[in-house]
């Protein structure tokens, strides 16, 4: 038990060093295309609203629903980092900590509550980048 307890840990520690790496590498990247996304929306939300000319329409519209699926395409591939550190959690909920001795009773519970909070990346440390940030 204190084994795979170990290796959970060390999983953990694997997992939140991965999310700094890539927070600091994509960081100023990521805030660059999320600050892209943000102006080039908004420019082509405001020009699709005038619905004016059906051509003009056809065009921001199209371009419109592919920036929004660009969008959507990577927050959810970043979102995927989170969504592995749920299963971290649920793995260490279910160790049997009722045949462990009292130390690895304390252990398990201070890692029950590291894992709680979720791990997002970081977009230059300003805001979380994935889809649970568009709500």
């Amino acid at each position: 038990i204190t084994l795979r307890l170990k290796q959970y840990i060390d999983y953990h520690r694997e997992v939140l060093e991965f999310t700094q790496d890539i927070s600091e590498a994509f960081g100023p990247m990521l805030f660059v295309y999320y600050l892209f996304h943000q102006v080039s929306g908004c420019l082509l939300l405001l020009e699709c609203s005038q619905m004016s000319d059906a051509a003009a329409l056809m065009r921001y519209g199209l371009l419109t629903a592919v920036l929004f699926q660009q969008l959507i395409q990577l927050s959810v591939v970043v979102e995927s980092v989170g969504t592995v550190t749920g299963y971290l959690k649920d793995a260490v909920y279910n160790v049997p900590w009722e045949y462990m001795d009292t130390q690895d009773r304390k252990t398990v519970c201070i890692f029950l509550m590291n894992v709680q909070e979720p791990v997002h990346i970081n977009a230059l440390g300003l805001a979380k980048v994935g889809v649970q940030a568009m709500d």
